[in-house]
């Protein structure tokens, strides 16, 4: 187990490791060799751009210590008493307006950054029920908060009215451990890598990235890329997660530690009890600075393990990198062995009359699947007493006899904020992850089901393809044959909606560019079965017209195909 340095501080991150020191007073804080890291770069910061009183303020400041001594003193004596003390910090000190702006900006400052705690199981014993990563997070923002509030109020002259509880400690907080995965050779590169066991989200959540969509495909690499690396452990962390029921470890760099940390809203954390000494079946490796592999997966047939690759590039910081590599390598493993990939949602209904109904809708990003089905649960108010959502974006159709049933992946749901419905993500916004929520393409991650729902076999009972751009009267056209659905399905057409870089009407092999393209021969034998034996079973299979994609109907248009759906669940 390598050692993580105390204190780390980059462009957007701090990382805390808190197994070394918990600042739990005022002065152990303003004493830490953090706090005067963070004062330096602010100070740095301050260019001739910023505000008139920081540039006065700034002329007057010697040194980083002058002012962590300043405020030392200020969280014991009264401002008048402080001056009277330091003769050699007078004229500073004179600058009392300036100073309360300069420190105002200093806590703005420090809460910019994504703030991340993280506690070495090796280097301090901690409870079984992990409650010391609660407390400690818990003491940290109170002792942030209470200087903070100490030395405004000294600074001002003027006690507190409002006193705002800002998140003003870690946004997250991590548990790991020393990693029990007995490697292959060629994953040597990999060893020593601590493994995350524990996570602690401080929600809501907001996370920034350089980039805000995504571009191209995932190709296929005849290399493993492993040996090629050359990481630096203690800057690199393995999260064990489930997509769907296969178990993959997630290594990621320092530097993207909230597209890492967003994975635990997304996929099931796996407890080390459970992963001990398993050889995984993906291995994905995100934030390395290879340029040669990246976005590729390779297959390491000897170890039957499925590698993914994303490199350092800004043009990869952004999560959907992070969560379509890990659904492209699940979706390559299910085609090889023999089962179709689905690019969709799904919900399971139970109506008022206890009649049980699965429903799928397939189609790419942007098509308006989750949006309908989110949707449905509004408008089936009176007529639907349950509706629980089995998968949000990718799933798995498999035969079981002569029935085809469905499982999922993930047991959250990446959503763009603009297609919820009003309000949606507001309500849920005590367990939201937000990103780049100020910007186009704003997207949330909310847990949405269990891991049990997600792995347990549906039967399914309708089967529909999602159309985003046509505006039809009619919101529903069903099939008659599996040649008349392939036709649709498998040209999978919609009109990007900036969910990814492509624009206008484009297509993708059955609305799938996550293995289903890579792997197209091995899929279409896939399809061609599984839509015989749904035409076979009389399932219901059509096309619904969400018109996300046509201006003025983004809203009404998802919530006519939800009532006509409705109408095709209650009356089938």
């Amino acid at each position: 187990m390598a050692v993580i340095k105390p204190f780390h501080i980059s462009d957007k991150n701090i990382v805390i490791n808190i197994s070394f020191l918990i600042c739990d007073t005022s002065l152990k804080l303003l004493d830490s060799d953090g706090f005067s890291l963070v004062v330096s770069k602010y100070l740095s910061s301050i260019d001739q751009h910023a505000q008139s009183e920081l540039q006065v303020f700034k002329k007057q400041v010697s040194s980083p210590k002058q002012l962590i001594d300043i405020y030392k003193s200020l969280v014991m004596f009264p401002y008048k008493e402080v001056i009277e003390k330091s003769e050699k910090d007078r004229s500073l000190l004179s600058l009392r307006k300036e100073f309360y702006v300069f420190t105002e900006e200093l806590y703005d400052y420090w809460r910019h950054f994504e703030r991340y705690g993280i506690i070495q199981k090796k280097l301090k014993s901690i409870t079984e029920d992990n409650e010391s990563l609660i407390d400690m997070t818990e003491i940290l923002s109170k002792t942030i908060l209470s200087v903070y509030r100490k030395i405004t109020k000294n600074i001002s002259g003027k006690s507190i009215q409002v006193y705002r509880q800002t998140p003003a400690g870690l946004n997250a907080g991590l548990i790991v451990s020393k990693g029990f995965w007995k490697q292959p050779l060629a994953y040597s590169n990999l060893e020593g890598i601590d493994v995350i066991d524990t996570v602690m989200l401080r929600t809501p959540f907001i996370g920034h990235s350089v980039m805000n969509t995504r571009s191209g495909l995932f190709k296929e690499s005849f290399e493993n890329p492993l040996p090629h690396m050359k990481l630096t452990q203690r800057h690199w962390l393995c999260y064990p997660i489930k997509v769907g029921t296969l178990l993959a470890y997630v290594y990621f760099h320092r530097d993207y530690l909230n597209h890492g940390v967003a994975l635990s809203n997304l996929f099931e954390t796996v407890p080390i009890k459970d992963h001990n000494k398993r050889s995984p079946n993906l291995v994905f490796v995100f934030g390395d600075t290879l340029e040669e592999y990246d976005n590729t997966y390779y297959h390491d047939q000897t170890n039957d393990i499925y590698i993914g690759y994303v490199s350092r590039n800004q043009k990869n910081d952004y999560f959907g990198y992070m969560k379509k590599m890990l659904l492209t390598l699940h979706n390559v493993y299910m085609i090889d062995h023999f089962r179709l990939p689905i690019h969709g949602a799904m919900v399971s209904i139970t109506l008022e009359n206890n009649q049980k109904k699965n429903i799928a809708i397939i189609g790419d990003s942007g098509a308006g699947k989750s949006e309908t089905l989110e949707s449905l649960r509004f408008v089936g108010e009176k007529s639907i007493k349950e509706l629980v959502t089995v998968f949000d974006d990718m799933g798995v159709f498999y035969f079981e006899g002569d029935q085809v049933y469905a499982v999922g992946t993930e047991t959250g749901a990446f959503v763009r904020l603009d297609d919820l419905e009003n309000g949606y993500a507001y309500k849920e916004i005590d367990r939201a992850f937000f990103l780049n929520p100020e910007r186009v393409n704003a997207r949330v991650i909310l847990p949405v089901t269990s891991y049990e729902t997600v792995i347990t076999p549906h039967k399914v009972d309708i089967c529909l393809y999602a159309n985003n751009f046509e505006d039809l009267e009619n919101p529903i056209r069903l099939f008659h044959n599996a040649e008349e659905a392939l036709q649709v399905f498998r040209e999978g057409k919609r009109k990007a909606k900036g969910t990814t870089s492509e624009s206008g009407i484009v297509t993708s092999f059955f609305a799938n560019p996550f293995g289903c393209v890579q792997k197209q021969a091995q899929t279409e034998v896939l399809l061609q079965k599984t839509f015989q034996v749904l035409f076979e079973q009389g399932i219901v299979v059509g096309e619904l017209y969400t018109k996300l994609a046509v201006s003025g109907k983004e809203h009404s248009g998802v919530n006519e195909a939800a009532k006509a759906l409705l109408e095709i669940i209650v009356l089938k």
